[in-house]
Protein backbone atom coordinates (compact mmCIF):
# COMPACT_ATOMS: atom_id res chain seq x y z
CA UNK A 1 0.00 0.00 0.00
CA UNK A 2 1.60 3.57 -1.66
CA UNK A 3 0.28 7.06 -0.65
CA UNK A 4 0.10 6.81 -4.71
CA UNK A 5 -2.39 3.81 -4.87
CA UNK A 6 -4.37 5.26 -2.46
CA UNK A 7 -4.57 8.83 -3.83
CA UNK A 8 -5.33 7.28 -7.26
CA UNK A 9 -8.35 4.52 -5.89
CA UNK A 10 -10.08 7.83 -3.63
CA UNK A 11 -10.34 9.51 -7.17
CA UNK A 12 -11.62 7.11 -8.65
CA UNK A 13 -14.50 6.28 -6.28
CA UNK A 14 -15.16 10.40 -5.41
CA UNK A 15 -16.02 10.74 -9.04
CA UNK A 16 -19.80 10.26 -9.86
CA UNK A 17 -22.50 9.73 -7.12
CA UNK A 18 -19.35 8.42 -5.05
CA UNK A 19 -19.82 5.90 -2.74
CA UNK A 20 -23.79 5.41 -3.62
CA UNK A 21 -22.91 4.49 -7.21
CA UNK A 22 -24.68 1.03 -7.62
CA UNK A 23 -21.22 -0.82 -8.70
CA UNK A 24 -19.12 0.61 -5.34
CA UNK A 25 -18.38 -2.87 -4.46
CA UNK A 26 -16.72 -3.26 -7.94
CA UNK A 27 -14.61 -0.01 -7.46
CA UNK A 28 -13.23 -0.72 -4.21
CA UNK A 29 -9.31 -1.22 -5.29
CA UNK A 30 -7.07 -3.08 -2.76
CA UNK A 31 -5.35 -0.24 -1.26
CA UNK A 32 -8.76 1.56 0.53
CA UNK A 33 -9.81 -2.23 0.88
CA UNK A 34 -6.78 -3.04 2.90
CA UNK A 35 -7.24 0.27 5.14
CA UNK A 36 -11.13 -0.16 5.93
CA UNK A 37 -10.78 -3.98 5.94
CA UNK A 38 -13.71 -4.10 3.17
CA UNK A 39 -13.77 -7.85 2.29
CA UNK A 40 -14.26 -8.39 -1.87
CA UNK A 41 -17.91 -9.33 -1.56
CA UNK A 42 -20.04 -7.67 0.58
CA UNK A 43 -22.68 -5.09 -1.09
CA UNK A 44 -22.63 -0.98 -1.70
CA UNK A 45 -24.46 -0.40 1.92
CA UNK A 46 -21.62 -2.37 3.91
CA UNK A 47 -19.28 -0.64 1.73
CA UNK A 48 -20.17 2.53 2.67
CA UNK A 49 -20.28 1.75 6.21
CA UNK A 50 -17.14 0.25 6.59
CA UNK A 51 -15.29 3.34 4.83
CA UNK A 52 -17.37 5.84 7.46
CA UNK A 53 -16.08 4.04 10.52
CA UNK A 54 -12.65 3.93 9.34
CA UNK A 55 -12.48 7.91 8.63
CA UNK A 56 -14.25 7.45 12.12
CA UNK A 57 -11.37 6.48 13.87
CA UNK A 58 -9.09 8.98 12.73
CA UNK A 59 -8.05 11.69 15.28
CA UNK A 60 -8.82 15.00 14.81
CA UNK A 61 -4.71 14.95 15.19
CA UNK A 62 -4.64 12.88 12.20
CA UNK A 63 -7.22 14.28 9.91
CA UNK A 64 -8.50 17.74 11.02
CA UNK A 65 -12.28 18.71 10.70
CA UNK A 66 -12.16 20.46 7.59
CA UNK A 67 -10.34 18.25 5.78
CA UNK A 68 -12.55 15.33 6.87
CA UNK A 69 -15.41 16.88 6.10
CA UNK A 70 -13.85 17.63 2.72
CA UNK A 71 -13.23 13.50 2.20
CA UNK A 72 -16.81 12.90 3.27
CA UNK A 73 -18.55 15.16 0.91
CA UNK A 74 -16.50 14.06 -1.62
CA UNK A 75 -17.12 10.44 -1.20
CA UNK A 76 -21.01 11.15 -0.86
CA UNK A 77 -20.89 10.39 3.02
CA UNK A 78 -21.63 13.26 4.23
CA UNK A 79 -25.20 14.14 5.93
CA UNK A 80 -26.04 17.62 4.67
CA UNK A 81 -23.85 18.22 1.69
CA UNK A 82 -25.00 15.58 -0.28
CA UNK A 83 -25.19 15.93 -4.75
CA UNK A 84 -25.68 13.34 -7.42
CA UNK A 85 -22.05 14.61 -8.69
CA UNK A 86 -18.65 15.31 -7.30
CA UNK A 87 -18.90 18.87 -9.06
CA UNK A 88 -22.05 19.79 -7.34
CA UNK A 89 -21.10 18.30 -4.42
CA UNK A 90 -17.74 20.56 -4.25
CA UNK A 91 -20.10 23.41 -5.37
CA UNK A 92 -22.25 22.62 -1.90
CA UNK A 93 -18.88 22.17 0.10
CA UNK A 94 -17.02 25.96 -1.16
CA UNK A 95 -20.31 27.72 -0.50
CA UNK A 96 -20.35 25.99 3.16
CA UNK A 97 -17.24 27.09 3.65
CA UNK A 98 -17.49 30.25 2.24
CA UNK A 99 -15.13 29.08 -0.35
CA UNK A 100 -14.71 29.82 -4.10
CA UNK A 101 -14.99 27.00 -6.22
CA UNK A 102 -11.37 26.44 -7.49
CA UNK A 103 -10.29 26.69 -3.84
CA UNK A 104 -12.98 23.68 -2.23
CA UNK A 105 -11.45 21.43 -5.21
CA UNK A 106 -7.84 22.33 -3.66
CA UNK A 107 -9.39 21.47 -0.25
CA UNK A 108 -10.48 18.29 -1.28
CA UNK A 109 -7.47 17.69 -3.37
CA UNK A 110 -4.90 18.51 0.08
CA UNK A 111 -7.89 16.35 2.13
CA UNK A 112 -7.56 13.12 0.28
CA UNK A 113 -3.59 13.67 0.34
CA UNK A 114 -3.54 13.76 3.53
CA UNK A 115 -5.74 10.95 4.28
CA UNK A 116 -3.40 8.68 2.11
CA UNK A 117 -0.22 9.86 4.19
CA UNK A 118 -2.05 8.78 7.27
CA UNK A 119 -3.39 5.39 6.27
CA UNK A 120 -0.01 4.58 5.45
CA UNK A 121 1.78 5.72 8.65
CA UNK A 122 -0.99 3.99 10.78
CA UNK A 123 -1.63 1.09 9.14
CA UNK A 124 0.62 -1.57 9.91
CA UNK A 125 0.77 -4.69 7.25
CA UNK A 126 1.64 -7.13 9.32
CA UNK A 127 -0.99 -6.22 12.55
CA UNK A 128 -3.22 -9.35 13.11
CA UNK A 129 -6.15 -7.49 14.33
CA UNK A 130 -6.47 -6.16 10.61
CA UNK A 131 -6.27 -7.41 7.29
CA UNK A 132 -9.23 -9.73 7.56
CA UNK A 133 -12.85 -9.78 7.21
CA UNK A 134 -15.57 -12.61 8.74
CA UNK A 135 -17.54 -14.23 6.38
CA UNK A 136 -18.94 -16.66 9.06
CA UNK A 137 -19.52 -16.94 12.35
CA UNK A 138 -21.00 -19.98 14.10
CA UNK A 139 -21.34 -20.85 17.30
CA UNK A 140 -21.91 -23.60 19.93
CA UNK A 141 -22.94 -22.28 23.45
CA UNK A 142 -22.66 -25.31 25.53
CA UNK A 143 -24.28 -25.25 29.16
CA UNK A 144 -25.18 -28.97 29.11
CA UNK A 145 -21.65 -30.12 30.13
CA UNK A 146 -19.64 -30.13 33.32
CA UNK A 147 -18.17 -26.40 32.58
CA UNK A 148 -19.52 -24.10 30.43
CA UNK A 149 -18.18 -24.15 26.62
CA UNK A 150 -18.59 -22.13 23.99
CA UNK A 151 -17.31 -23.79 20.21
CA UNK A 152 -16.69 -20.75 17.45
CA UNK A 153 -16.40 -21.60 14.20
CA UNK A 154 -15.26 -18.91 11.93
CA UNK A 155 -14.61 -18.29 8.23
CA UNK A 156 -12.38 -15.42 7.34
CA UNK A 157 -11.44 -13.38 4.54
CA UNK A 158 -7.76 -11.96 3.47
CA UNK A 159 -8.18 -8.17 2.75
CA UNK A 160 -4.59 -8.05 2.09
CA UNK A 161 -1.73 -10.47 1.14
CA UNK A 162 0.21 -12.67 2.96
CA UNK A 163 -2.09 -12.92 5.62
CA UNK A 164 -0.29 -15.65 8.54
CA UNK A 165 -1.51 -14.38 12.09
CA UNK A 166 -4.94 -13.30 13.48
CA UNK A 167 -6.36 -12.36 16.66
CA UNK A 168 -9.51 -14.08 18.81
CA UNK A 169 -10.61 -12.53 21.84
CA UNK A 170 -13.35 -14.31 24.60
CA UNK A 171 -14.54 -12.36 27.63
CA UNK A 172 -16.34 -13.72 30.65
CA UNK A 173 -18.71 -10.93 31.22
CA UNK A 174 -19.04 -9.74 35.36
CA UNK A 175 -21.12 -11.80 37.63
CA UNK A 176 -25.14 -10.68 38.21
CA UNK A 177 -23.27 -9.91 41.72
CA UNK A 178 -20.89 -7.51 40.21
CA UNK A 179 -18.02 -9.66 41.51
CA UNK A 180 -14.99 -9.01 39.39
CA UNK A 181 -13.01 -11.61 40.14
CA UNK A 182 -10.31 -13.12 37.65
CA UNK A 183 -11.94 -16.21 35.43
CA UNK A 184 -10.41 -19.34 34.47
CA UNK A 185 -10.45 -19.88 31.08
CA UNK A 186 -8.91 -22.50 28.88
CA UNK A 187 -8.90 -22.17 25.21
CA UNK A 188 -8.13 -25.38 22.59
CA UNK A 189 -8.15 -25.39 18.82
CA UNK A 190 -9.99 -27.75 17.05
CA UNK A 191 -8.58 -27.17 13.34
CA UNK A 192 -7.36 -24.31 11.02
CA UNK A 193 -4.97 -22.83 13.17
CA UNK A 194 -2.46 -22.97 16.25
CA UNK A 195 -2.66 -20.67 19.16
CA UNK A 196 1.20 -19.25 19.23
CA UNK A 197 0.12 -16.41 22.09
CA UNK A 198 -2.59 -16.04 24.97
CA UNK A 199 -3.01 -12.65 27.00
CA UNK A 200 -5.42 -12.15 29.82
CA UNK A 201 -6.50 -8.29 29.03
CA UNK A 202 -8.26 -8.15 32.74
CA UNK A 203 -9.87 -10.11 35.25
CA UNK A 204 -12.04 -11.78 32.30
CA UNK A 205 -10.78 -10.87 28.90
CA UNK A 206 -8.27 -12.83 27.06
CA UNK A 207 -6.28 -12.21 23.79
CA UNK A 208 -4.96 -15.22 21.75
CA UNK A 209 -3.12 -14.84 18.52
CA UNK A 210 -3.43 -17.59 16.37
CA UNK A 211 -0.95 -18.67 13.64
CA UNK A 212 -2.28 -19.97 10.27
CA UNK A 213 -1.49 -23.11 8.35
CA UNK A 214 -0.15 -21.04 5.93
CA UNK A 215 -0.18 -17.62 4.55
CA UNK A 216 -3.60 -16.26 3.04
CA UNK A 217 -3.94 -14.25 -0.74
CA UNK A 218 -6.32 -11.44 -0.87
CA UNK A 219 -9.86 -12.76 -1.13
CA UNK A 220 -8.70 -16.21 0.54
CA UNK A 221 -10.77 -17.60 2.49
CA UNK A 222 -10.21 -20.26 5.39
CA UNK A 223 -11.92 -21.65 8.54
CA UNK A 224 -10.79 -22.61 11.61
CA UNK A 225 -12.62 -24.00 15.19
CA UNK A 226 -11.90 -22.53 18.86
CA UNK A 227 -13.54 -23.98 22.10
CA UNK A 228 -13.70 -22.02 25.18
CA UNK A 229 -13.88 -23.39 28.88
CA UNK A 230 -14.84 -21.53 31.59
CA UNK A 231 -13.22 -23.78 34.01
CA UNK A 232 -13.18 -21.81 37.63
CA UNK A 233 -16.64 -22.97 38.80
CA UNK A 234 -18.21 -19.65 39.69
CA UNK A 235 -21.36 -18.55 37.85
CA UNK A 236 -21.31 -16.91 34.07
CA UNK A 237 -23.46 -14.10 32.66
CA UNK A 238 -26.99 -15.09 31.20
CA UNK A 239 -26.23 -14.40 28.07
CA UNK A 240 -23.58 -15.17 25.22
CA UNK A 241 -23.41 -12.49 22.99
CA UNK A 242 -20.70 -11.26 19.84
CA UNK A 243 -19.84 -7.96 19.29
CA UNK A 244 -17.93 -7.46 16.14
CA UNK A 245 -14.76 -5.82 15.61
CA UNK A 246 -13.80 -6.37 12.04
CA UNK A 247 -16.50 -6.38 9.24
CA UNK A 248 -19.00 -9.73 9.44
CA UNK A 249 -21.41 -11.02 7.03
CA UNK A 250 -22.94 -13.44 9.14
CA UNK A 251 -23.11 -14.61 12.45
CA UNK A 252 -25.36 -17.29 14.07
CA UNK A 253 -25.52 -18.75 17.46
CA UNK A 254 -27.24 -21.98 19.30
CA UNK A 255 -27.19 -21.89 22.50
CA UNK A 256 -27.45 -26.15 24.24
CA UNK A 257 -29.07 -26.21 27.52
CA UNK A 258 -29.00 -28.53 30.36
CA UNK A 259 -32.20 -30.78 30.67
CA UNK A 260 -32.09 -30.62 34.48
CA UNK A 261 -31.97 -26.61 34.57
CA UNK A 262 -34.20 -25.39 31.81
CA UNK A 263 -34.36 -21.77 31.62
CA UNK A 264 -37.49 -19.75 32.47
CA UNK A 265 -37.21 -17.21 29.15
CA UNK A 266 -34.65 -17.41 26.49
CA UNK A 267 -34.71 -14.17 23.70
CA UNK A 268 -32.38 -13.32 20.94
CA UNK A 269 -31.08 -9.65 21.51
CA UNK A 270 -29.30 -7.37 18.22
CA UNK A 271 -27.59 -4.28 17.72
CA UNK A 272 -27.23 -3.72 22.07
CA UNK A 273 -25.15 -0.80 23.24
CA UNK A 274 -21.90 -3.68 25.09
CA UNK A 275 -22.39 -1.29 27.92
CA UNK A 276 -25.92 -2.14 28.96
CA UNK A 277 -25.54 -5.54 29.60
CA UNK A 278 -26.12 -7.33 31.47
CA UNK A 279 -29.35 -6.93 30.71
CA UNK A 280 -31.24 -7.70 34.90
CA UNK A 281 -33.03 -10.53 33.36
CA UNK A 282 -35.66 -8.35 31.17
CA UNK A 283 -36.21 -9.60 27.47
CA UNK A 284 -35.25 -6.67 25.41
CA UNK A 285 -35.97 -8.83 22.28
CA UNK A 286 -37.71 -11.74 20.73
CA UNK A 287 -38.68 -14.75 22.72
CA UNK A 288 -37.04 -17.84 21.89
CA UNK A 289 -38.74 -21.11 22.31
CA UNK A 290 -36.31 -24.37 23.67
CA UNK A 291 -37.34 -27.27 20.94
CA UNK A 292 -37.05 -30.89 21.76
CA UNK A 293 -32.90 -30.71 22.75
CA UNK A 294 -33.70 -28.41 24.84
CA UNK A 295 -31.85 -25.72 22.34
CA UNK A 296 -32.22 -22.82 20.88
CA UNK A 297 -30.49 -21.05 17.58
CA UNK A 298 -30.63 -17.16 16.13
CA UNK A 299 -28.82 -15.57 13.50
CA UNK A 300 -27.79 -12.63 12.38
CA UNK A 301 -26.94 -11.13 9.08
CA UNK A 302 -24.56 -8.41 8.64
CA UNK A 303 -23.81 -7.62 12.54
CA UNK A 304 -22.49 -3.76 13.23
CA UNK A 305 -19.07 -3.18 14.84
CA UNK A 306 -19.40 -2.19 18.09
CA UNK A 307 -22.63 -3.74 18.78
CA UNK A 308 -23.47 -7.16 20.45
CA UNK A 309 -25.74 -9.41 19.10
CA UNK A 310 -26.76 -12.69 20.49
CA UNK A 311 -28.91 -15.31 23.00
CA UNK A 312 -29.78 -14.19 26.60
CA UNK A 313 -31.38 -15.85 29.41
CA UNK A 314 -33.11 -16.20 32.72
CA UNK A 315 -33.71 -18.98 35.24
CA UNK A 316 -36.74 -19.50 37.71
CA UNK A 317 -34.43 -18.61 40.02
CA UNK A 318 -32.60 -15.25 39.33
Amino acid sequence: MTELDLIREFTTLRRGRGLHRPDVHKRIGRAVARWADIPPDCGGAEVRRLVNQAIGRLTEVDLPAEDRRAVLVALGLDRDLHAATLSRRTELFAADRRLSERTARRRVDDAFVKLAQVVVKRVDPLDPERGWAVRRLRVLVRLDRPVPEVIEERTIVATRDGLDHIVARFSVPRRSDGADIDREVHAEMQHGARIVEANRLGAGHFRYLLALPRPLAWNEPHTYAIVFQVRDGQPIADHYVFTPLVSCALFEARVRFDAARRPLAVWRTERTVPRTLPHRGRPDGPLLALDGADEVAARFDHPEQGFSYGVCWRYASD
